[in-house]
């Protein structure tokens, strides 16, 4: 493991690493917590992923770290899902495509800093992707900044799976952090470079979250989160099903159960005004709230028919009518980013960013 000063989540306290005959482990002085080192992941958790126990998700995880030893990153994928029926098959599928195309859209959202203005990650910095997931991003990062980069997901079997991709593609040195994005165990201005694609509508404390992404920043630091567009005209990417957003939230998982027969307690979509409102508390006023920049490198592994949406979609954002202002209020997705947040893509995919 990288020998990074860690702090405590909890307390933010100083942690002293060591390795006895109970296990590698992280101990805070200050607060007496103690995080363990599983399977060379440190684990700061100070709650479960929502979706299954501390317990239940590192042996999930130990199980994928013995098949990880004899299959490839896609076998591996498929593996997870057989030991998953609560997903789906079309889930499933739609999952494992999504996944696959991992690094091809993470060497988009690479491309997608330059588009909005920003400074691309680079060597010498340090980047942060939290919820990454199967490591896609991180891969591509590794790849084209060769900088230290780190993952953190709350789901320890997930850091599993990322990290034989990882392995394949020769990244052996990006850093896997087990814990929960509104209890980051890094240090003041830690950061030069945070991604969030995908997560804040899965996180337990949104406002906790920005409060976190606030903490850890550096001063010339540059953010890009991207989340699911709660007035998003379409099924809910999530489980597939229409209308979602638009019910108040304590009928959405009754709704879901009904139609697709899974729990959905635990997505929590966010609007416009909702974002704004945990930026404003942040105290974070170089970010701001856009419609979601969206090239190809986003939704190629979609059907045909969404690939045609997506498309459409970009070209009314760009169209600088009243239908830009449409298009981000019912469009599918909607950016975090820090300022310059007007600017235009390159010529080949031109895309208007704020609307």
């Amino acid at each position: 493991m990288a020998a990074f000063d860690y702090r405590c989540p909890l307390c933010k306290g100083s942690l002293s690493h060591t390795v006895r005959d109970g296990g590698e482990a992280y101990s805070c002085s200050t607060c007496a917590q103690r995080y363990p080192v599983i399977a060379g992941i440190a684990d700061f958790r100070v709650y479960s992923d929502p979706y299954i126990d501390l317990e239940s998700d590192r042996n999930k995880g130990l199980r994928l770290v013995e098949q990880a030893k004899k299959v490839s990153f896609e076998e591996l994928l498929k593996f997870y899902y057989s030991i998953t029926p609560e997903v789906p098959a079309d889930l499933a599928q739609y999952y494992t495509n999504h996944h696959l195309a991992g690094v091809t859209r993470g060497a988009g959202i690479l491309r997608r800093f330059l588009a909005y203005g920003l400074r691309a990650p680079a060597t010498g910095e340090r980047v942060i992707d939290l919820g990454c997931g199967t490591g896609g991003f991180l891969a591509a990062a590794a790849a084209q900044t060769g900088g230290e980069v780190i993952g953190v997901d709350v789901a320890f079997r997930w850091l599993v799976v990322a990290r034989k991709r990882l392995e394949e593609l020769g990244h052996k040195k990006v850093q896997l952090v087990c814990a929960c994005a509104d209890y980051l165990p890094f240090a003041e201005n830690f950061a030069d470079a945070i991604v969030a694609e995908n997560l804040i509508e899965h996180v337990r404390n949104q406002r906790g979250l920005f409060a976190e992404i606030g903490r850890v920043r550096s001063a010339q630091s540059r953010v890009m989160a991207r989340t699911v567009n709660r007035f998003a005209f379409g099924p809910e990417p999530h489980v597939g099903v229409w209308g979602v957003g638009y019910l108040p939230r304590h009928l959405m998982n009754g709704y879901v159960s009904a139609i697709k027969k899974i729990p959905y307690e635990h997505i929590h979509l966010q609007s416009q005004g909702e974002l704004r409102s945990y930026i404003s508390s942040s105290g974070q006023d170089d970010l701001a709230v856009s419609g979601a920049l969206l090239s190809r490198d986003d939704y190629a592994h979609h059907s045909p028919a969404r690939q045609i949406f997506f498309k459409t979609y970009s070209g009314l954002v760009q169209s600088r009518t009243i239908l830009s202002g449409l298009a981000t209020s019912v469009g599918p997705y909607l950016d975090v980013v820090s300022k310059p947040v007007r600017v235009t893509a390159p010529q080949h995919e031109r895309v208007l960013v704020r609307v």
